[in-house]
């Protein structure tokens, strides 16, 4: 083992003997050292290991699943399941067999789900507690595992068409593995249980600490309107979450604020909005209600889309909009070079839930210049984890 290699495992070794409490790292530092990590593995795994982990890898995520549809990870729920259980005492909490059970728990175990104390009981890390029901983070094993069945349709799909680039919304491999015609929100409609799971998954970037668009624009400065105007319009805006924090941050700010989804988004809003925010079930291909608005927004909206439907969205803004109105883009942005393999793995499922891509900040601006726009400023994200992202600022072309 050469020098560097020796002092390397030294460190980590070191570093696992006493690890700093998470909340002590910083996540850019914590993005940069997995990195580093993913890195020196892809150089040191031989091989045959790195082509089994590949063919395997679907495994943790169905495995996983059905720990969630048995409610093993309900089970450990509150002060008695933290602290551990064993085989016996989980399956008497559980749906199905004991043998069943403990192949599941065997290979959770060996994804470091649990781990074996005391010999005999099973003690859940801190992610398998969240993977119980009504978390996000375990709606996003629920919501992937849903899309897993158009990964495995894929190579069919595209051998039928040639691996032609998927480019209607309409006929993506989702609605091939499905056999439905619907679009994937349509279907979502009639799935209550996987279209409350999707507005979950919505929120997970929140709660990783990602950066706010309004931390980076000018919101004082650029968003200033009388009380009986449309501050601003949150297309596709989910369950208001930007908008609240929009407005906890900026109190001052006069008009109106409105949020604008599907009607099993819109109806999956618990709480009810703070006065001043209105929620109104809206498709964005229809004509906009909401006329002469200071500033129309997305989040992460159009990545879910084509050029040829994202184009017709824009198409319904534009009409919208009156002489001082801007529109707010903010969107996952693909690097040119060094992308990371989540912005790709994410761009796979754009592709094949809605035949969408992520694009990169160059198919950003051409799109939205072929909507009949022009690009006043990118605003970039710095640090953002997990995947690069802009907010672009954009007007009518004259």
């Amino acid at each position: 083992m050469s020098d560097s290699f020796s002092q390397a495992l030294s460190a980590v070794t070191e570093a696992l003997s006493n690890p700093p409490s998470p909340e002590n790292i910083k996540i850019e530092t914590a993005m940069q050292l997995l990195g580093a990590m993913d890195k020196l593995r892809a150089m040191l795994e031989p091989p045959n290991l790195a082509v089994v982990k590949l063919c395997t890898a679907p495994y943790a995520l169905s495995c996983t699943r059905v720990a969630q549809g048995m409610g093993v990870f309900n089970a450990f729920l509150g002060a008695d399941g933290s602290k551990g259980m064993t085989l016996e005492e989980l399956d008497g909490k559980t749906k199905g067999d004991k043998e069943l059970l403990f192949r599941v728990m065997r290979h959770l175990s060996a994804l470091d789900l649990f781990t074996k104390v005391d010999g005999e009981k099973y003690q859940p890390s801190a992610l398998a507690l969240q993977l119980a029901d009504g978390s996000p983070v375990g709606d996003c094993i629920k919501h992937f595992y849903l899309n897993m069945r158009a990964t495995s349709f894929l190579n069919e799909y595209f051998e039928e068409r040639g691996y032609a680039n998927p480019s209607d919304a309409y006929d993506s491999p989702f609605q091939y593995a499905h056999g439905t015609k619907e679009h994937f929100f349509q279907w979502l409609g009639h799935n209550p249980a996987d279209q409350e799971a999707f507005n979950s998954v919505m929120t997970m970037n929140r709660q990783m600490g990602e950066a706010q668009w309004f931390d980076i624009f000018p919101v004082e400065e650029r968003l200033q309107v009388p009380a009986d105007r449309a501050l601003i319009v949150d297309i596709g805006g989910g369950v208001g979450h930007d908008m609240v924090k929009l407005k906890e941050k900026f109190p001052s700010l006069s008009g109106k604020y409105v949020v604008q989804d599907l009607p099993g988004v819109i109806g999956d809003i618990k709480t009810p909005l703070p006065d001043g925010i209105d929620a109104t079930v809206y498709n964005m291909f229809e004509s906009q209600p909401v006329k002469g608005a200071k500033a129309y927004y997305m989040r992460t909206v159009l990545h879910d889309w084509p050029d040829k439907q994202a184009l017709e969205a824009l198409a319904r803004i534009r009409e919208a909009m009156v002489e001082d109105s801007i529109l707010l883009i903010n969107e996952f942005t693909m690097s040119d070079s060094d992308v990371s393999r989540i912005s790709t793995a994410i761009d796979q499922d754009m592709m094949e839930a809605f035949s969408s891509l992520d694009r990169t900040e160059k198919q950003w601006i051409s799109l939205l210049e072929r909507g009949g726009f022009e690009i006043v400023k990118v605003w970039k994200f710095e640090n953002n984890p997990g995947v690069a992202k802009a907010l672009y600022e954009a007007v009518p072309k004259i």
